[in-house]
């Protein structure tokens, strides 16, 4: 079941609320912008007429002066009355002397309370509110006319300004209105799209997801998919029955067993998350009445972007199949059996193994030694992978056979699941015996395994642990005995290596610089150093080689060759190659702003980083934001990088010198590689191994390869780098053949970039 929104069949509620919702958006921008309108035509429009007014009375008082001065009064009252008459907002207008009226616009007389009324002797303009006997309020505007001691009074009928600004108040209003109405619908049509939209999404959605459901529905085994916490994401109704829970989505896998887990299980999720590979294991149950039930559990890994996401999980209870396959006589005992064996080998699975381990060490006496030989067969994953977990099932049976063949009868031979298997030697005195033992089963993987049609040659590395000297536990021992494996595969696979104290050390030190080198690069511990190419004929620096080193705070100075393939096997050597290119262009540029000659840096690309599907972007990015000249960059790649996907590691590097960077083979002549592929790859240079150039002046063939090697790359148009010079006879030699550069201790070893920097001062 999962869970999903309730489409129900009325969708006109939805559809309101985004209205609503929309609407009152734009309702409240409306109201905003027409209060904000009201309340500027409110504060500026009286203020605005009394502007235009006392305009319009300083443009009279530039004509009155000559009808004052002949003491024109009815030319001046027609001029009043005609102001007056022409502005309904205008009530009356008069001219005075010395506070006494001269003439004036009253039908009724000239008002006493405005009698002496003029401006101050400090002003030409004034302004009064008056108001009248009726209530009325007026704004008299007094101004002085030039050349006369006569002063001309204007009243306006603040009602009428009152008036006007209404109507003005009633156009904003109809506008808004309007935007009120254009808004509404507007609404409606924000409405209806989107709740089409969301309608159609909602039931795609749903649709898709009740298909799924469907499906799974339709499986008769329980099926839970569970997400990286453990937690029941989706299941089937099978699942949802056997849990008696309606609803445990969300909940952790361990709470939805109803308490029927088993310490003795193995659990598929941590199986699937640490291998990252489909398994099947067994497990037992008892529900609440004590009745044992026996599941297959058939585990999937879910990847996403290539990290675990989760795991989808199958649970088929075979209680049934295997009572149906045993005897009713041996029902109980085949029941047991077939729970504590591997089902495609029948040797003992791990939870029998685990029991005869313990019982082994119970029955130990002294003077005597309990062995356990850890087995893991060499790079079977590949098998499957390639071949089909058909084959590598017959191929893991066939190598249990042999193994069991050349066992002693007292020896318990067990596949505690996957490729590996684990034996059991009891009263061993000698540690030659075990040492034989081991021997004789890695000689039984010598012949090849026929499978039809194909021959699959295997090999083994053997772990080696005794009670009591190395543990007194099963656990312990076997910990230790796959230490011992797992450090006879690093060295070389088909061997056998005794288990010895140190090795739990080696293996805390590695744990605890693999934890230290992730925060390196955050700490900023890391550091570039540079190795100068020499061009060999001129003997100047013509480029320069970027290596990391790590300054770790506590161990000093860390080697490559101690971190390297350790940031390679847990994947940080992408973080970190890209960190050297980025370091490396930042420098050379810096140099460049400098003035310092302009020098190639080559950097070397790792397996991993070469394949990782960001690299020309990360490579694009690093050259535009450093600003470094692509010409100076120089990316270092080895011939196995290249040959493992022809097509891909081609189509790589041309969109890496598309950039405008070079393209360099490291360590020529290590690996392998086929001329005909070669000389269409767009390389621009070759670099000789070190390994030949050290004994090119002792050893004929050396020399012979070193030559062949220069002869090659200049039939390809392709300079030759020598690595590892350390002599001067070594550059006369390679002189004569026209070897271009090369770089080693005799030159100078890697130096910090300050040094560097000297070097190409130098130069300068």
């Amino acid at each position: 079941m999962y869970r999903t929104l309730e489409i129900g069949p009325d969708k006109l509620p939805l559809r309101r609320r985004i209205f609503w919702r929309s609407f009152a958006l734009m309702l409240l921008l409306i109201i905003g912008i027409t209060m904000t309108a009201i309340f500027s035509q409110t504060r500026n429009f009286h203020n605005a007429s009394k502007t235009f007014y006392v305009t319009q009375a300083q443009l009279m008082t530039m004509q009155l002066p000559d009808q004052i001065l002949w003491n024109d009064k009815i030319g001046l009252l027609q001029r009043l009355q005609r102001t007056v008459d022409s502005d309904s907002a205008i009530a009356y207008a008069y001219l005075s002397v010395n506070g006494s009226p001269l003439v004036h616009t009253f039908d009724n007389g000239f008002p006493q309370d405005l009698v002496g009324l003029s401006t101050p002797y400090d002003k030409i303009i004034a302004y009064r509110t008056i108001i009248d006997q009726d209530n009325q309020i007026f704004d008299h505007i007094m101004t002085d006319i030039a050349t006369t001691q006569a002063v001309l009074h204007f009243g306006l009928r603040h009602s009428e300004l009152n008036r006007r600004a209404w109507q003005d108040l009633q156009q904003i209003l109809t506008m808004a209105f309007l935007a009120l109405c254009l808004g509404a619908a507007l609404s409606c049509q924000i409405a209806h799209v989107t709740t089409s939209e969301v309608e159609e999404a909602t039931i795609g959605l749903y649709r898709e997801r009740r298909f799924l459901q469907s499906v799974i529905d339709g499986v008769v085994d329980p099926i839970r998919v569970l997400n990286t916490n453990k937690e029941i994401i989706m299941l089937n109704r099978s699942a949802q029955t056997e849990l008696g829970n309606e609803d445990c989505l969300g909940e952790k896998c361990r709470e939805c067993d109803n308490g029927n887990g088993n310490n003795d299980n193995e659990c598929p999720f941590e199986t699937v998350r640490r291998t990252q590979q489909p398994v099947r294991i067994l497990q037992h149950r008892r529900d609440k009445e004590d009745t044992l039930s026996i599941y297959e559990i058939e585990a999937s890994p879910l990847i996403n972007n290539g990290q675990f996401d989760g795991m989808v999980s199958t649970a088929r209870n075979i209680t049934d199949r295997l009572r149906l396959e045993a005897s009713l006589d041996e029902k109980e005992s085949r029941l047991l059996y077939m729970s504590n064996h591997d089902l495609l080998t029948n040797l003992p699975n791990r939870v029998l193994f685990r029991n005869r381990l313990n019982q082994a060490i119970a029955r130990n006496h002294e003077g005597s030694h309990v062995v356990l030989l850890f087995i893991g067969l060499d790079r079977f994953t590949k098998i499957n992978e390639s071949l089909g977990r058909e084959i590598g099932d017959n191929t893991l049976t066939q190598a249990a056979e042999r193994f069991h063949n050349c066992l002693a009868e007292n020896q318990i031979l067990a596949r505690l699941g996957g490729d590996e298997f684990a034996v059991i030697m009891e009263d061993c005195r000698h540690p030659q015996d075990a040492a034989k033992t081991a021997k004789k089963l890695l000689e039984q993987l010598t012949e090849p395994i026929h499978v039809q049609p194909n021959e699959i040659y295997l090999t083994a590395s053997i772990g080696i642990s005794s009670y009591p000297q190395d543990g007194e536990s099963p656990k312990t021992l076997m910990s230790h005995a796959d230490i011992a494996m797992t450090r006879a595969k690093s060295e070389g696979k088909d061997r056998y290596q005794f288990f010895e104290r140190e090795m739990t050390q080696t293996t805390k030190r590695v744990f605890e610089l693999e934890n230290d080198l992730r925060k390196a690069v955050a700490r900023n511990e890391l550091r570039v150093y540079y190795q100068p190419q020499i061009q060999l004929d001129s003997q100047q620096i013509t480029g320069m080689e970027a290596l990391v080193r790590w300054q770790h705070p506590q161990r000093g100075l860390i080697s490559p060759a101690d971190f390297i393939p350790l940031a390679e096997e847990t994947g940080l050597i992408v973080s970190i190659g890209e960190w050297v290119l980025r370091q490396a262009c930042q420098q050379v540029a810096m140099w460049h702003d400098q003035g310092l000659p302009a020098v190639t840096v080559a950097v070397n690309l790792s397996p991993l980083q070469f394949r990782h599907k960001a690299l020309v972007r990360n490579v694009a990015k690093t050259l535009k934001e450093t600003g470094i000249n692509p010409a100076c960059l120089e990316l270092e790649v080895t011939e196995s990088m290249i040959m493992d996907s022809i097509d891909k590691s081609t189509a790589t590097m041309i969109e890496l010198t598309e950039l405008g960077a070079g393209l360099a083979i490291d360590d020529f002549g290590t690996g392998y590689s086929s001329l005909s592929y070669l000389r269409y790859f767009p390389l621009t240079k070759l670099k000789i191994d070190k390994s030949f150039i050290e004994r090119v002046t002792s050893d004929e063939h050396d020399a012979a390869l070193a030559t062949s090697v220069i002869a090659l790359a200049h039939s390809l148009n392709l300079k030759v780098v020598a690595e590892g010079i350390e002599h001067e006879d070594q550059v006369q030699f390679l002189v004569k053949r026209s070897c271009h550069q090369g770089q080693g201790f005799l030159f100078s070893r890697p130096v910090p970039a300050e040094d560097m920097e000297q070097l190409l001062r130098q130069i300068q």
